[in-house]
């Protein structure tokens, strides 16, 4: 289960700034789910000590000189995400589909010429492609009869914060005065309906994903110690739009009908890192490996815009007004990360692998030339933890088809007491492997519970989102 609900001085900060970038945009980007082949994905991903696969290369790059041939592969995917909101008692649910080419990859395998056939290097290795990691595809909607607040208890409590019309935000609170949500008292802002008693809908839709271009070089000596490293490329692209809705269902005020709130925000960007490793074959069963991946420096930037509608029984109002179109560049440098990994090979029966992964995202920072990102930091250092993430897997060669199965558990990055975050993938496949080509499909599910606050947690509930995301995958490789 994934929980993600921020302590509360971070709620009323992030309600306080609108579209402001802080550590969820730090965290949304820092952490990977790992993707690329079907054969990757069916065995949980653990492919730190086999190699042998393309999507190795974006874990542990030794794995390249596993190759013993060149080869191209290609992976079409559809994901399919299912989503379960509760909030004030009501559940609804919705759905996304996604299809997408998780992976496109290119290997070369050059001999090093030993006629002698001593001990030395046996060939050096290229590699380079695209894998897709993260998956931002979800939908989901939410509704229910709030007795606590309106959002416009939130926007009031922003607006006296703000403390005059002149300093009200584009974003929020200069779009409630302009459609008189929001009006004055004696200096003070006032809103109808403070109290709640109001039913709220917020549809909300994402899409998107972190595709990483990997170059990579490996090496083989003797066959026993394999030795490589990863140039990786990230580019991010992520899209959000949600409309929340608020409408007086029970006549409770005279003034205040109903009001209309949406939100489109885009994120984009790209970065570069760096990942080294080994694979050193202990006998011809064993088999253990290490990765050690640098930071990544993002240039990252935001375009985001709101408009707000209102209905109120009120005359010569204007009932629509929008915000200017919003811009901000920016950086952000994601933690490192360390890998340790154990593989068994039964020789042509089969084999067993095992990953784990530590990443410290107190180690998360977001910086820019035209602002100081020091409450973010200091929030990023307060509320986050490190990172244990497991994954296992295996399969069984019964030619001329071979079984797999794995299974990926990612622990909560947040300290104890903040958030409650985990995240599970649970995964399967089944290959046909021959000479020159070799087809490989995967299933995955992967299930978390997200706790999402539709303003500040010191007035809502929040929505309980569990979600629920299946992924097919299929791989056609060419050796040559």
């Amino acid at each position: 289960m994934k929980r993600i609900t921020l302590a509360l001085a971070a709620l009323l900060l992030i309600s306080l700034q609108g579209f402001s970038q802080n550590e969820n945009d730090a965290f949304r980007y820092s952490f990977m789910n790992p993707g690329g082949t079907a054969r990757f994905t069916s065995m949980g991903g653990a492919f730190g000590a086999l190699g042998g696969d393309f999507s190795s290369l974006s874990i542990n790059p030794a794995g390249l000189g596993i190759f013993r041939s060149s080869e191209i592969t290609i992976t079409p995917t559809v994901d399919y995400s299912l989503v379960e909101s509760s909030y004030y008692g009501n559940t609804t649910d919705d759905m996304k589909y996604n299809f997408n080419l998780n992976n496109l990859g290119v290997v070369f395998v050059l001999p090093i010429s030993n006629p002698l056939d001593q001990p030395g290097w046996k060939s050096v290795n290229f590699g380079f492609g695209i894998n897709r990691h993260n998956n931002f595809n979800q939908r989901w909607i939410t509704e229910g009869f709030n007795t606590d607040s309106s959002l416009m208890t939130d926007f009031r409590d922003q607006a006296n914060w703000e403390g005059s019309v002149s300093n009200l935000d584009d974003f929020s609170t200069g779009l409630a005065w302009d459609t008189w949500l929001l009006y004055q008292d004696n200096g003070e802002f006032m809103v109808d309906m403070p109290n709640g008693n109001v039913l709220q809908r917020q549809e909300t839709s994402s899409s998107g994903s972190m595709r990483e271009f990997v170059l990579s070089m490996a090496a083989n000596y003797n066959d026993r110690l394999f030795l490589g490293a990863t140039v990786g490329l990230p580019s991010v692209r992520y899209k959000e739009s949600s409309i929340f809705v608020e409408t007086d269902v029970e006549n409770y005020s005279n003034v205040f009908n109903s009001l209309t709130y949406t939100n489109k925000f885009n994120t984009s960007g790209t970065g570069v890192n760096l990942k080294v490793g080994a694979i050193y074959r202990l006998s011809d069963m064993v088999r253990i490996g290490a990765a050690l991946h640098t930071p990544t420096f993002y240039k990252l930037e935001d375009k985001y815009y709101a408009t707000m509608r209102s209905s109120l029984n009120l005359e010569d109002y204007d009932s629509y007004a929008s915000s200017p179109n919003g811009w901000f560049k920016y950086e952000l440098n994601t933690p490192m990360k360390a890998i340790g990994s154990l593989g068994l090979v039964f020789g042509t029966t089969g084999l067993i692998s095992f990953d784990y992964e530590y990443v410290d995202y107190t180690r998360m920072r977001l910086r820019s030339d035209d602002y100081m990102f020091s409450t973010e930091n200091n929030i990023i250092r307060n509320n986050f933890t490190a990172q244990h993430n497991l994954r296992l897997g295996g399969e069984v060669r019964m030619e001329p088809l071979i079984l797999r199965g794995g299974y990926a558990f990612y622990s909560s990055p947040y300290r104890k007491g903040v958030n409650d975050g985990q995240q599970s993938v649970v995964s399967a496949g089944i290959g046909l492997r021959e000479r020159h080509y070799f087809v490989d499909f995967a299933y995955s599910y992967t299930f978390f519970t997200e706790d999402y606050y539709l303003y500040s947690a010191q007035l809502v509930r929040p929505v309980e989102n569990n979600y629920s995301i299946n992924r097919f995958m299929l791989t056609l490789g060419f050796r040559f």
